[in-house]
Protein backbone atom coordinates (compact mmCIF):
# COMPACT_ATOMS: atom_id res chain seq x y z
CA UNK A 1 0.00 0.00 0.00
CA UNK A 2 1.34 3.66 -0.90
CA UNK A 3 0.80 6.80 0.51
CA UNK A 4 -1.53 7.46 -2.57
CA UNK A 5 -3.94 4.77 -0.93
CA UNK A 6 -4.30 6.56 2.52
CA UNK A 7 -6.12 9.65 3.25
CA UNK A 8 -5.39 11.73 6.14
CA UNK A 9 -8.03 13.48 8.40
CA UNK A 10 -7.07 15.04 11.69
CA UNK A 11 -9.54 17.36 13.91
CA UNK A 12 -7.88 20.30 15.54
CA UNK A 13 -8.37 23.84 15.82
CA UNK A 14 -6.21 26.57 15.34
CA UNK A 15 -4.02 28.70 17.61
CA UNK A 16 -1.44 31.57 18.04
CA UNK A 17 -1.00 33.64 14.86
CA UNK A 18 2.26 34.79 14.43
CA UNK A 19 4.42 37.45 12.13
CA UNK A 20 7.96 36.81 12.38
CA UNK A 21 11.08 38.21 10.95
CA UNK A 22 13.78 36.28 9.71
CA UNK A 23 17.36 38.26 9.13
CA UNK A 24 19.69 38.10 6.00
CA UNK A 25 21.67 35.06 5.90
CA UNK A 26 18.97 32.99 7.50
CA UNK A 27 18.28 30.09 5.56
CA UNK A 28 14.40 30.67 4.65
CA UNK A 29 12.75 27.10 5.45
CA UNK A 30 15.34 26.48 8.47
CA UNK A 31 14.48 30.16 10.15
CA UNK A 32 10.62 28.83 10.01
CA UNK A 33 11.94 25.85 12.04
CA UNK A 34 14.05 27.73 14.14
CA UNK A 35 10.85 30.18 15.34
CA UNK A 36 8.51 26.94 15.44
CA UNK A 37 11.01 25.58 17.95
CA UNK A 38 11.97 28.48 19.57
CA UNK A 39 7.67 29.22 20.22
CA UNK A 40 6.99 25.27 21.17
CA UNK A 41 5.02 25.08 17.91
CA UNK A 42 4.82 22.09 17.02
CA UNK A 43 2.40 22.38 13.87
CA UNK A 44 1.47 25.28 11.73
CA UNK A 45 0.54 26.96 8.55
CA UNK A 46 2.40 29.16 6.58
CA UNK A 47 0.07 31.94 5.57
CA UNK A 48 2.36 34.37 4.27
CA UNK A 49 6.25 35.26 3.83
CA UNK A 50 7.26 38.61 1.52
CA UNK A 51 10.94 39.51 1.74
CA UNK A 52 13.81 38.71 -0.46
CA UNK A 53 16.56 36.22 -1.31
CA UNK A 54 20.13 35.89 -1.90
CA UNK A 55 19.46 33.12 -4.61
CA UNK A 56 16.57 30.27 -4.63
CA UNK A 57 17.04 26.81 -5.06
CA UNK A 58 13.65 25.20 -6.00
CA UNK A 59 12.97 21.64 -5.96
CA UNK A 60 10.16 20.33 -8.73
CA UNK A 61 9.74 16.28 -8.10
CA UNK A 62 13.27 15.13 -7.72
CA UNK A 63 14.98 17.83 -9.61
CA UNK A 64 16.49 20.95 -8.19
CA UNK A 65 16.42 24.96 -10.00
CA UNK A 66 18.76 27.56 -8.79
CA UNK A 67 17.21 30.68 -9.91
CA UNK A 68 20.38 33.32 -9.05
CA UNK A 69 19.80 36.94 -7.70
CA UNK A 70 20.77 38.76 -5.89
CA UNK A 71 17.54 40.18 -4.39
CA UNK A 72 14.78 37.62 -5.55
CA UNK A 73 11.30 38.81 -4.46
CA UNK A 74 9.27 36.56 -2.99
CA UNK A 75 5.74 37.10 -4.86
CA UNK A 76 3.85 34.25 -3.12
CA UNK A 77 4.32 31.40 -0.66
CA UNK A 78 2.47 29.15 1.43
CA UNK A 79 3.17 25.60 3.43
CA UNK A 80 3.38 23.84 6.49
CA UNK A 81 4.99 22.72 9.83
CA UNK A 82 5.05 19.45 11.60
CA UNK A 83 7.30 16.45 12.57
CA UNK A 84 8.43 14.06 9.62
CA UNK A 85 8.18 10.75 10.25
CA UNK A 86 11.87 10.80 12.49
CA UNK A 87 9.71 12.97 14.92
CA UNK A 88 12.29 15.85 13.49
CA UNK A 89 10.28 19.66 13.13
CA UNK A 90 10.47 20.08 9.14
CA UNK A 91 8.54 22.94 7.59
CA UNK A 92 7.65 22.95 3.84
CA UNK A 93 7.08 26.02 1.75
CA UNK A 94 6.33 26.40 -1.68
CA UNK A 95 5.98 29.52 -3.59
CA UNK A 96 7.32 32.26 -6.36
CA UNK A 97 10.14 34.57 -6.73
CA UNK A 98 10.77 36.46 -9.79
CA UNK A 99 14.29 36.78 -10.96
CA UNK A 100 15.99 40.25 -11.82
CA UNK A 101 13.96 40.04 -15.48
CA UNK A 102 10.84 39.50 -13.70
CA UNK A 103 10.31 36.17 -14.94
CA UNK A 104 8.46 34.02 -12.37
CA UNK A 105 9.94 30.47 -11.22
CA UNK A 106 7.56 28.19 -8.24
CA UNK A 107 8.63 25.37 -6.43
CA UNK A 108 9.31 23.82 -3.20
CA UNK A 109 12.13 26.31 -1.32
CA UNK A 110 15.14 23.07 -0.76
CA UNK A 111 15.62 23.86 2.75
CA UNK A 112 19.39 24.66 3.73
CA UNK A 113 19.48 26.56 0.22
CA UNK A 114 17.61 29.45 0.36
CA UNK A 115 19.26 32.63 2.27
CA UNK A 116 17.45 35.68 3.25
CA UNK A 117 18.99 38.31 1.26
CA UNK A 118 17.51 41.71 3.28
CA UNK A 119 14.81 40.44 5.34
CA UNK A 120 11.60 38.25 5.05
CA UNK A 121 8.24 38.53 6.96
CA UNK A 122 6.10 36.21 7.49
CA UNK A 123 2.88 34.96 9.19
CA UNK A 124 2.57 31.70 10.90
CA UNK A 125 -0.86 30.13 12.20
CA UNK A 126 -0.66 27.56 14.57
CA UNK A 127 -2.54 23.86 14.57
CA UNK A 128 -3.41 22.19 17.35
CA UNK A 129 -4.51 18.64 16.87
CA UNK A 130 -7.23 17.34 19.04
CA UNK A 131 -6.08 13.52 18.82
CA UNK A 132 -4.13 10.86 17.29
CA UNK A 133 -4.48 10.92 13.41
CA UNK A 134 -6.56 9.39 11.26
CA UNK A 135 -6.18 7.29 8.41
CA UNK A 136 -8.96 6.07 6.10
CA UNK A 137 -7.72 3.12 3.35
CA UNK A 138 -9.55 4.21 -0.41
CA UNK A 139 -9.77 2.07 -3.05
CA UNK A 140 -7.62 2.45 -6.28
CA UNK A 141 -10.05 4.11 -8.87
CA UNK A 142 -9.05 3.37 -13.05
Amino acid sequence: MTGADKTVVEEGRFGRVITARIRPNVDLVEGIEQICTELGIVRAEVRSAIGSLTDAVLLAGTSKKLVEGAGLEIALASGHVGPDVDGQLRARLFGLVSDGDGRPHAGEFARGENPVFVTLELVLQEWIPDGPVELILGERHG
